[in-house]
């Protein structure tokens, strides 16, 4: 009987331990991993960007994980009445560990990646994963990476008058495992009147694991779908 009790005890101590675990790590992280829709929207708003979270594309492939559309309230594709895409927002707890995919979009006028256009996006998605004591550390160890001059010299020609370069960066935090990367693209084309014109847009990905080991686990490959 006393054996029973003693066990009974060790049991209800470990619960209480790993109670206070669980509690002083969501303190640390700010946010509660699978995001909230009203999290999102008030990170949104907190960060001054436009957009708002389309509803019939909210989804949940899993237990622990949810996904966010986020589209442009006033801007729409050319010639249609959809809302332009402008993020998607995944974020998951994979067996105790937090993982956060975003995906921005935007039409560009420079061919050069410019850091500090992107610099809300950035933010935006270091505010969604929590933990981050300064919201501008994810940004500013990217700043820092110098991109190869001859970037843009590898852009692959692709049907159509299109093209496209990509540039990926990784960065290791104490707060955790960071990856971005920078997809532009270009669309050559002509007007009504037959003078060529060329479209520009690009796409930035940022993604947050809370350790390396956990980006391994996961691998490269798990990614967001756009529409």
């Amino acid at each position: 009987m006393k054996r029973l009790i003693y066990v009974f005890l060790a049991v209800c101590v470990l619960g209480v331990l790993f109670s206070l675990t669980d509690r002083k790590k969501d303190e640390r992280f700010q946010t509660t991993f699978p995001l909230e829709e009203e999290v999102v929207t008030a990170t949104l708003e907190k960060t001054g960007l436009p957009g708002i979270i389309s509803e019939s594309e909210t989804d949940s492939y899993r237990k622990g994980h949810i996904q966010y559309v986020v589209r442009s309230p006033t801007k729409t594709y050319d010639g249609t009445n959809n809302s332009l895409f402008f993020a998607y927002i995944s974020s998951a707890n994979y067996e105790g560990e937090r993982v956060l995919y975003t995906i921005f979009d935007e039409s560009v006028d420079f061919e050069q990646i410019v850091w500090e256009d992107w610099k809300q996006q950035i933010v935006f998605a270091t505010l969604l994963y929590g933990g981050f004591e300064n919201e501008e550390e994810v940004y500013q160890a990217f700043l820092e990476k110098e991109v190869p001059k001859d970037f843009f010299g590898k852009a692959v020609e692709l049907p159509g008058g299109y093209s496209r370069v990509s540039y990926r960066a990784d960065v290791q935090l104490p707060e955790g495992y960071c990856r971005v990367s920078y997809t532009f693209r270009s669309h050559r084309t002509y007007d009504e009147d037959g003078f060529p014109i060329k479209k520009q847009s690009a796409s930035l990905r940022v993604d947050i694991y809370e350790s390396y080991e956990l980006y391994q686990k996961l691998g490269t490959n798990q990614q967001g779908k756009t529409s």
